[in-house]
């Protein structure tokens, strides 16, 4: 039981890197406005890894951004969080079971279930109101997922994965304008070796799950004037991803002071 809490704990620990403040207030649950659908880009993720985070080596042909969560939110900076007692039933989605695991893993300890219980407790019990089940809560996410294909929206812009090449930020945010028809979506960036690593984006849609703007004040932690990598998965292996974790080990503060900008 210790090392379950411990393992949700950890998770939890690294999700309030992405997530902006949380507020939590039982009252307010069903007051949120809208969605953060949040997707990560695994290698920009895994460069800093830590006893936490165990790197999945993936087959080549399945290299694509995951899903990370779907989070009810009141505003850019607040979002409810545990509203209700949750009893997580890992087998009440044994229906989309297979997908999830394809397409919302985790690379952090606890593995695939312990993520998304702690996905569905702090956010999915906040919005009931919508997905009254989790089978309801984690379908909605997988089939926005597959509408919402950031793989396809950076692609289609010629935005690919690269050791060498990079991009600016103006030329990922026209990708995703151009993909979603959304002026503002939310952007996180970690720093390492001099290179910002773009490892996450929030796609914002209403309850309806149409797409909409995400509001202003959240938490963003990329610089539109310094140029935005994309590594590989190859780069997980390789020498290139191995000087960044030995840079990195030695810039902890350094990085940690530029991410709360």
């Amino acid at each position: 039981m210790f090392i379950i809490f411990l393992s949700l704990f950890l998770i939890a620990s690294t999700e309030d890197i992405a997530d902006p403040g949380s507020d939590e207030g039982l009252s307010r649950s069903n007051t949120y406005r809208y969605f953060n659908f949040v997707r990560q880009w695994s290698p920009n993720g895994c460069y800093h890894a830590d006893s936490r985070h165990h790197c999945k080596t993936q087959d080549p042909s399945e290299t694509f951004w995951t899903i990370h969560g779907l989070w009810p939110a009141y505003s850019g900076s607040s979002y409810p969080s545990y509203c209700k007692t949750c009893h997580f039933d890992k087998y009440a989605f044994n229906k989309v079971i297979n997908t999830m695991h394809k397409r919302w893993p985790t690379d952090y300890s606890g593995g695939d279930t312990g993520f998304w219980s702690h996905e569905y407790c702090k956010h999915g019990t906040c919005c009931q109101d919508v997905f009254p089940t989790e089978l309801s809560y984690f379908s909605a996410a997988l089939k926005l997922n597959q509408r919402l294909d950031i793989d396809k929206a950076l692609s289609s812009a010629r935005i690919v994965p690269s050791t060498t090449r990079h991009y600016s930020f103006y030329e990922v945010q026209k990708a995703i304008k151009n993909a979603f028809g959304v002026n503002e979506a939310t952007y996180w960036c970690r720093f390492s070796d001099g290179k910002q690593l773009l490892f996450q984006i929030s796609i914002c849609v209403d309850k309806s799950l149409k797409t909409m703007n995400c509001p202003k004040g959240g938490r963003v932690s990329c610089r539109s004037s310094q140029p935005i990598y994309f590594l590989p998965f190859s780069a997980l292996h390789s020498e290139f991803f191995a000087k960044i974790r030995v840079s990195d080990k030695h810039g902890e503060t350094r990085r940690n002071s530029e991410t709360r900008k």
